[in-house]
């Protein structure tokens, strides 16, 4: 597991009892595209599945981290441009703070 993967996950559990919510979202969202490249190819649905716990998952390094982050920035970057674009521009700022908390990731350490 990347160093980065675990300060991220360790990051949303205080945010969660610092209650962040701000934060929170963005850190969830994150950490859930990181599971999703996590994610073992070929394998549709093991929900349900006995021994789910122990279906193998891919280990991500920290660059393979970075570039989710990079990604999730991406987007949150097209969605603050388009929030703006159409005069949303309280909506625009709240995502660009969301932004903010992810670009500190890359500009850490």
């Amino acid at each position: 597991m990347s160093s980065l993967r675990t300060r991220i996950h360790d990051d949303l559990a205080q945010a969660m009892r610092d209650r962040e919510m701000a934060r929170v979202k963005v850190l969830r969202t994150t950490m859930s595209a990181i599971q999703n490249a996590e994610a073992v190819e070929g394998v549709a649905s093991v929900e349900g599945v006995v021994g789910y716990g122990d279906v193998q998952r891919r280990s991500l390094t920290d660059d393979d981290v970075i570039e989710i982050i990079v990604r999730e920035i991406e987007e949150f970057e097209g969605s603050v441009a388009e929030y703006r674009q159409v005069g949303q521009t309280e909506r625009a700022e709240g995502l660009q703070m969301e932004l903010e908390v992810l670009r500190g990731y890359l500009n850490s350490d």
